[in-house]
């Protein structure tokens, strides 16, 4: 992905509109939203807003209101720095998201700072466009140094891009970008720790770095298993990652005796199909390894993520989402001096509980229809 200038478009003549304000209710992002409020008056606009305990009530709020877009801010990047607090809020903005009718564009606002739990809800941005794209969603973020007018002339704009970043008064657009291959991750003599290690990928990548001259490598998954790597000495660490001691555990038994630790792949709940262990392994397990390794930092550190993060799919919010994390999680890394480096290792199968409703739904309507005529529809 990379971010190339990207200059508003000229706005045409407009007619007064109205905005729907939300916020997470952070001091930061009431603020932000009253000065919006007042900057989007000037234009001859004006801004409603609804508490969050109201969330409920607003198919009805925009029922009878000509609302041009509803517009979430979000509060100071700190606030989400705990990866169950980012989750909260994607739950929030999801339950908003699920009460928009057709119709009104959708606009995340945030000044995130590099920091991934707000980063992370681009995921979000990008299932939607699969799932909804009819709210046209798009994620703007700004730095300190872009005022709430460039707010306000992003919003009356109505651009077409969905990812955008203010950075100084300039306006940059996501772009995915052909990158050529990267050079082969150094191996050798060491200790090297693979999370989801029982895995397909995990054990494809242990049997790799054993091929490689690994000296010991650390497998951890939920459940334990058994490994045969010839030349390795190879150490099983059972355990849920996101649970406290268990990365620390890993480290432990890696750097036993002095080894250096060279690398680490995190490949935990990489083809997770359910939500809640998508964000347990990948997102809590690599916080948890942040933490463990800040005083032996490895040589390298490779995550592991399906390519849902930058394509989206339908029904895949919560893996969307929890890769996204992971993706601003590495450049959060090295904006740090630390190691970390993400790959994308293909979408995984989806289930049949990820597509069921959409058969279903499809199915359905095909027996009422057939119904309709009089046909016996019984055999579908």
């Amino acid at each position: 992905m990379t971010w190339p200038e990207a200059p508003l478009p000229p706005v045409p003549p407009l007619p007064p509109g109205s905005w729907l304000l939300l916020t997470d209710e952070h001091p930061a992002a009431l603020a932000r939203a009253v000065s919006l409020a007042l900057t989007l008056a000037e234009t001859g606009d004006e801004a409603l807003s609804l508490p969050q305990d109201d969330i409920g009530e607003l198919p009805g709020f925009l029922a009878g209101r000509p609302v041009r877009g509803v517009v979430f801010l979000t509060g100071a990047p700190h606030a989400y720095h705990d990866p169950e607090d980012a989750r909260e809020l994607l739950r929030t903005i999801s339950a908003v998201v699920a009460r928009l009718d057709r119709g009104v564009r959708f606009h995340l606002v945030t000044r995130a700072h590099g920091e991934p739990g707000l980063e992370f809800l681009r995921g979000l941005i990008r299932v939607l466009a699969c799932e909804r794209p009819d709210l046209r969603a798009s994620i703007a973020d700004f730095d300190v140094r872009s005022t709430v007018d460039s707010l306000a002339r992003e919003l009356r704009a109505d651009a077409p891009e969905d990812e955008v970043r203010w950075r100084g008064g300039v306006r940059y657009a996501a772009r995915l970008t052909r990158v050529p291959v990267a050079p082969e991750v150094p191996a050798g003599p060491g200790a090297y720790v693979v999370t989801g290690g029982f895995g397909t990928l995990g054990l494809a990548t242990a049997r790799w770095l054993a091929d490689h001259g690994a000296t010991r490598i650390v497998l951890s998954g939920r459940r334990g298993g058994a490994a045969d790597l010839p030349g390795a000495d190879v150490v099983v660490v059972p355990g849920d990652l996101a649970e406290s001691g268990v990365a620390d555990r890993l480290i432990a038994e890696a750097t036993s005796g002095g080894l250096p630790l060279r690398g680490i792949v995190h490949a935990a709940g990489v083809f997770a199909e359910d939500a809640d262990t998508a964000w347990r392994a990948r997102v809590l397990g690599a916080r948890r390894l942040h933490e463990a390794t800040s005083e032996t930092p490895p040589g390298w550190w490779l995550l592991c993520s399906p390519a849902t993060a930058l394509f989206g799919s339908p029904g895949r919010v919560g893996g969307a989402a929890a890769d996204a994390w992971l993706d601003a999680f590495a450049a959060w890394r090295r904006s740090r001096g630390l190691p970390a480096a993400i790959t994308r290792v293909g979408t995984g199968q989806l289930s049949p509980a990820v597509w069921r409703p959409y058969f279903s739904a499809v199915l359905d309507e095909f027996v009422q229809r057939t119904e309709l005529f009089g046909e016996d529809a019984s055999g579908v």
